[in-house]
């Protein structure tokens, strides 16, 4: 009997390992046919906005034209605000320009925004927006300009708030920005127009030195606005580094999302560099002192070639720098000939470092990229767009 028992026991569990066996073989060849195990957008592709300068125009027109079918909207970086109840365009935009370009964007689909800068002193537009009636003055310049320029929203760039006014300005700045991006929110929406906010980076809600620019409420922000773009470029101004470091565009990207619903973020994307001057041997002219230059993505790979000079890709930062020098010729103080030597170094992102942001929007289900700015780029920007929104993480 107890052989028998063991028999039975040995013959029970065999069945039961048999069954779980089977369960398991079932359950993963069912998840085997519905799960591909490749990762998914919650959406279609990301899209690209990009600032079309007015000093650029016809450049900007050209690629845009040439890419079309890849935007979302684009935006005429041709307008200003210097008071309340104004908002006009520079002066020297041709006044074509926007036409065109409006003509274009609308024939290919695409919505046309028109871009509005704070060229307000510092604090004026603080100002404006602390008192309800001058506020209001100008929720309605805004939207009456939008109205009259028939464009399908308005982008705003307002920056004195960030780096003019002062950062003990921005505790008081805050709530009154946002209670004017909810009024002309509310006044654009009821016309069927846009609002868009172009800032720098805010890293968390907590309004410390470590927050970056929390004068914007990136919080509030996302809950009004139809977009949000984030200008994560500029990264080394003062001296010689990278524009926008993948790592730091990264850390951008997650404290945004954490504050913002990603569907609202639109990451902006340099098609720039900076040729810095390192050191200079020699005495250097008066007339003709060596500075910081700006450079297109398109212009800076130039340099290199007219140089004879490979870039060195820095895998770290994802962007291309090389270095070279220079002699630069002229008068110096007393008026005599004279020369120097300057050492200077480039950094730019070039088109693999803008594949390596828009893949980044892409895999973090951002809705799109902004370039800064329309008609600095060329053709391989374009190509490594193409591969972003394919979802190659690895191009060229």
């Amino acid at each position: 009997m107890e052989g028998t028992q063991e028999a039975k026991s040995s013959t029970s569990r065999l069945v039961t390992f048999c069954v779980v066996a089977a369960l398991m073989l079932t359950a993963v060849v069912v998840y085997g046919f519905t799960h591909t195990g490749r990762w998914k957008r919650s959406g279609p592709p990301i899209t690209v906005s990009s600032w079309a300068p007015y000093w650029q125009a016809d450049s900007a027109l050209t690629s845009f034209n040439a890419n079309a079918a890849v935007f979302g909207d684009v935006s005429m970086f041709g307008y200003f605000t210097d008071a309340a109840g104004s908002v006009k365009p520079y002066a020297t935009m041709d006044p074509n320009a926007p036409l065109v370009l409006k003509r274009d964007a609308r024939a290919a689909g695409v919505e046309f925004v028109a871009s509005i800068i704070d060229a307000t002193k510092p604090r004026e537009m603080a100002a404006i927006l602390a008192d309800p009636a001058t506020r209001a003055v100008h929720v309605d310049a805004v939207t009456r300009f939008a109205i009259a320029s028939d464009v399908d929203g308005v982008d705003l760039d307002y920056e004195n708030f960030a780096f003019n006014d002062g950062k003990a300005t921005w505790a008081a700045t805050r709530p009154n920005w946002i209670a004017f991006l909810t009024e002309l929110s509310k006044s654009l929406h009821a016309s069927n127009k846009t609002l868009t906010v172009s800032v720098p980076p805010v890293y968390d809600n907590k309004r410390t030195d470590d927050s970056g620019y929390w004068v914007y409420d990136f919080a509030a922000m996302g809950k009004i606005v139809d977009h949000i773009r984030v200008m994560a470029y500029d990264f080394s101004t003062s001296g010689p580094g990278p524009i926008a470091p993948l790592d730091w565009v990264t850390k951008v990207v997650a404290a945004t999302r954490s504050m913002v619903p990603r569907e609202r973020i639109i990451l902006g994307v340099p098609v720039y560099g900076y040729d810095w001057v390192v050191n200079t041997v020699g005495v250097c002219p008066v007339d003709n002192k060596p500075r910081r230059k700006n450079l297109s993505t398109k212009s800076a790979g130039e340099l290199a070639a007219r140089k004879g000079i490979a870039p060195t890709w820095d895998v770290a930062k994802a962007e291309r720098t090389f270095a070279y020098a220079e002699t630069v010729t002229g008068l110096d103080a007393a008026g005599a000939p004279t020369s120097c030597t300057a050492n200077r170094v480039v950094w730019y992102a070039d088109a693999q470092a803008v594949h390596q942001r828009a893949w980044l929007a892409e895999r973090q289900d951002l809705a799109g990229i902004a370039l800064w700015s329309l008609g600095n780029d060329d053709a391989s920007v374009w190509q490594g767009i193409a591969a972003a929104r394919a979802d190659l993480a690895q191009w060229p």
